[in-house]
């Protein structure tokens, strides 16, 4: 059985954030003025659009994992391979780094009696599809408007190159240890010798095996890819697409609270999306609560220059955004693991 204590405090961890959260709110901002953007000049019917296109992006994002679920276990149903992609959004929200959904999802398929080591194959591909999308849309999005991007956010530039860079050099370290046993060999004997460190090794030494035999699968990880490039191709298609409709919802949000924005500025907004989720990678909160929503509006007041109160106009667009996008999609999640739980239990009782 997973750790519900744990799921639990970490439910409780997020709350508390998002108290914190909406205190700092109400001391940067003018709670009056973004309670009246929301309340009275917020369109509601291209909130749910955005509701809409949170769905789809979700549904397509499950897909590329379900692809690689049903390619490597067949014995699976298409129903609980969604369902174990979607708990994803859940325990990614309530744990620092995202750090909580591959864990689960190994959990998950184990109980589908999928072996250890496919299920951390599968999920380190998934992951690794993802690294790659996340990191070609931002060195499109960083070639096409850097210069114009600097000069909106001159003091915050270091962040997206720190973010850009954490993100980049996790993608090529992956594909470093799974093509070469030199880079995998390297990384064993630096956590040996971090071993030898006194204050160091109790935590380090339990998880030296692990380690390795992460890094072995790893390395089996990349053949699957040799023997199945039609599947690993699909699988990051998906991926480009799910990650296209998430980064566009902004746009449908701020055309909701009144902001005249055109056709011509969708490629834009994805991108500075694209940024901010690439500036609020390195914050170590759930969900990067704080950096997240600093990065966005910091981004997205830019685009209200011309309005009234363009802080309040663009923290009033974080709000929506955030709910769509993290609070939201959190409770999806939840429904995915509470439907997969509940067939599992279904499934224990009929073959006991």
């Amino acid at each position: 059985m997973y750790d519900k204590k744990k799921i639990i405090r970490n439910v409780i961890l997020v709350l508390a954030i998002l108290v914190i959260l909406i205190i700092l709110l109400t001391s940067l901002g003018d709670i009056k003025s973004i309670f009246d953007v929301l309340v009275n000049k917020t369109n509601y019917l291209y909130v749910l659009l955005g509701i809409f296109i949170v769905l789809i992006y979700a549904l397509i994002f499950q897909l590329s994992l379900t692809v690689l679920i049903k390619k490597k276990c067949k014995s699976i149903s298409f129903t609980d391979s969604m369902l174990i992609s979607g708990t994803e959004y859940f325990f990614n929200g309530i744990t620092p780094f995202s750090s909580g959904g591959q864990p689960f999802q190994a959990y998950a398929l184990k109980r589908k009696n999928m072996k250890l080591s496919d299920s951390t194959s599968i999920l380190l591909l998934n992951f690794l599809a993802y690294q790659i999308v996340i990191n070609v849309f931002s060195i499109i999005c960083i070639f096409i408007y850097f210069t114009r991007l600097k000069e909106q956010i001159n003091n915050l530039i270091w962040l997206l190159i720190i973010g850009f860079s954490i993100n980049f050099i996790v993608m090529i370290v992956i594909i470093l240890i799974g093509v070469t046993r030199f880079t995998g060999n390297f990384f064993i004997k630096i956590m040996t010798l971090l071993c030898r460190i006194k204050f160091l090794n109790k935590y380090l030494e339990k998880r030296k095996d692990s380690f390795e035999i992460y890094i072995n699968e790893m390395q089996l990880a990349f053949k699957e890819i040799a023997k199945s490039k039609a599947t690993w191709l699909l699988v990051i298609i998906l991926k480009a697409i799910s990650l296209m409709f998430y980064y566009s919802i902004p746009f449908f949000i701020y055309y909701a609270i009144g902001v005249d924005l055109k056709i011509s500025n969708l490629f834009y907004i994805i991108a500075m999306c694209s940024f901010a989720l690439t500036i609020s990678v390195w914050v170590p909160t759930p969900g990067a609560s704080g950096g997240a929503e600093l990065a966005f509006t910091t981004l997205f007041s830019g685009l209200m220059i011309g309005y009234d109160d363009p802080q309040n106009l663009a923290m009033s667009g974080m709000l929506i955004w955030r709910l769509l996008t993290y609070y939201f999609l959190m409770i999806y999640g939840l429904f995915n693991y509470l439907l997969f739980e509940r067939r599992a239990r279904y499934e224990d009782r009929i073959i006991h």
